[in-house]
């Protein structure tokens, strides 16, 4: 039947074309993008597959940079470790060398003097090696500062086995405390007069030099503190460490006049328990030549007779020094059994290492896997070398077992750092074979085949071309019928 109104040759024509367009433009996006879904109407269910595998890739490039830093960390970690073992093996030889009976104070000085330092750089590496902002080698907690009286300082705060230099006066040195044992301290007064002083909190003067009296010491002179008044006017104050109620008093002070022997001392005091020696002072031991009849003291310079030294077999109650005098001196100490008290809440912020995480694995709906790299202290109190000192031998001997239970926990560390590296190694070996893996398994969903594409074209342009020839032949019939009726 030929009708003229509804030319259904031609909607079946038009309805073919578009559906070849619409294939058309699927192929030619294919094409042009390389994938075949190209949004979730292509693929519901492949796209939210290949979508998980998309976030399982990018976090595991994300993981393999930061195991790729836990390996730069354990590596700046160990090369801190390296140079802390050379000194330890440097220490100890130093150890050995000053053991030996047939050296000189003077020499065994020297090489107590030269590990001290050593013993600085040790702090110095454990505290300065850094990485990421991680300090791997400092301490694991903070290292408190020690309980003052008044001012006063713990002696560890100040002194040490090695001369420091600081400057005299009437205010505390430093406070010992009861339960130290075998304390020795020692000054060189560098020419000007510079004498030890101990006293007891309750204000007894144990060891030093006179205030008062027919010959009271030049030190306490220049000082202004002349008599028991301007003592506890100046002296005895709570600042400086004593108790509230103290006052000054030198019943048990022996005046040094006369005698200075640092190796023999000739001042003995029992008291409390406790056995205290002291070499005298210089300064009263030489009379002031210009004076006819000899019998007054120098006005505290001198030339010899320089080193004081105090040494106090236990302490039974806390002790206070000073150092009394006009200008500089060197002083250091040394001890066995030193009690430290600390202030809480802790007041130092140091640098200190902490456990450090790093992530392994992050597979899509599962937590983070992750491996922890525990904290290596490294100074020189975590390695248990806190207040060791060569000089005298006896320490010496010490030291030398100190030292070898030091390097063994750095070789400790050394193997730990070595164990994680190798398990980083295998964990990026794992991850990037889980990348491939994953990354083809996601090509196979998402990859558009170049051959089915290239063809589904040539075809969708095929039948373009063909709907579009139709199309014109179908047009013509109702022109057809036209010509009939002209």
């Amino acid at each position: 039947m030929v009708v003229v109104t509804s030319n259904s040759l031609a909607l079946n024509t038009q309805s073919h074309l578009a559906r070849s367009q619409s294939q058309l433009a699927v192929s030619m996006e294919r094409l042009a993008s390389g994938l075949r879904v190209n949004s979730a109407k292509d693929d519901a269910a492949g796209q939210a597959i290949a979508n998980r595998m998309e976030a399982g890739l990018r976090a595991g490039s994300v993981l393999s940079r930061g195991i790729n830093d836990g390996i730069s960390l354990m590596q700046t970690a160990e090369g801190g470790l390296d140079s802390i073992n050379e000194i330890l093996h440097r220490s100890r030889e130093l150890a050995v060398q000053a053991a030996n009976g047939t050296l000189s104070e003077a020499d065994r000085a020297s090489i107590d003097a030269e590990y001290q330092q050593l013993a600085k750089e040790i702090d110095r590496i454990a505290f300065g090696t850094e990485a990421f902002g991680k300090t791997p080698l400092a301490p694991e907690e903070p290292r408190p500062l020690p309980v003052k009286l008044g001012n006063a300082p713990h002696i560890t705060e100040l002194l040490e086995p090695t001369f420091k230099r600081f400057s005299s006066g009437i205010a505390s040195l430093a406070y010992i405390p009861q339960g130290a044992t075998n304390v020795m301290l020692e000054i060189d007064s560098l020419s000007f007069d510079d004498d030890i002083q101990i006293f007891t909190v309750d204000g007894k003067h144990l060891i030093g030099t006179p205030i008062e009296g027919d010959h009271p010491d030049y030190v306490w002179l220049y000082r202004n503190v002349s008599d028991a008044a301007t003592a506890n006017d100046r002296l005895i104050t709570v600042g400086n460490g004593f108790n509230a109620d103290a006052s000054y008093d030198a019943g048990l002070l022996q005046d040094s006049a006369g005698s200075h022997d640092p190796n023999s001392p000739p001042i003995q005091l029992d008291y409390n328990g406790m056995h205290i020696a002291y070499s005298g002072d210089g300064d009263r031991l030489a009379l002031d030549t210009a004076d006819e009849d000899g019998t007054e003291f120098n006005d505290g310079r001198l030339a010899d007779n320089m080193l004081e030294r105090v040494t106090l077999d236990r302490v039974t109650e806390n002790l206070l020094v000073f150092v009394a005098g006009e200008g500089a001196f060197n002083a250091r100490a040394t001890w066995d059994e030193m009690p430290i008290e600390y202030e809480e809440p802790e007041p130092l912020m140091s640098p200190v290492s902490r456990p450090t995480e790093i992530a392994v694995g992050a597979g899509f709906g599962q937590g983070i896997d992750k491996i922890t790299v525990g904290p290596t202290p490294a100074d020189s109190h975590s390695l248990g070398l806190e207040g060791v000192a060569l000089d005298p031998r006896e320490k010496a001997l010490e030291a030398m077992q100190k030292l070898q239970q030091a390097t063994g926990q750095v070789d400790g560390y050394r193997s730990h750092y070595g164990a994680l590296h190798n398990r980083f190694e295998s964990a990026l070996d794992s991850l990037g074979h889980e990348q491939v893996s994953l990354g083809a398994a996601r090509s196979r969903i998402v990859d558009a085949d170049y051959a089915h594409e290239t063809s589904a074209l040539v075809k969708a342009k095929f039948l373009q071309q063909a709907g579009s020839a139709v199309l014109v032949q179908a047009n013509q019939a109702p022109r057809g019928v036209m010509s009939l009726l002209a």
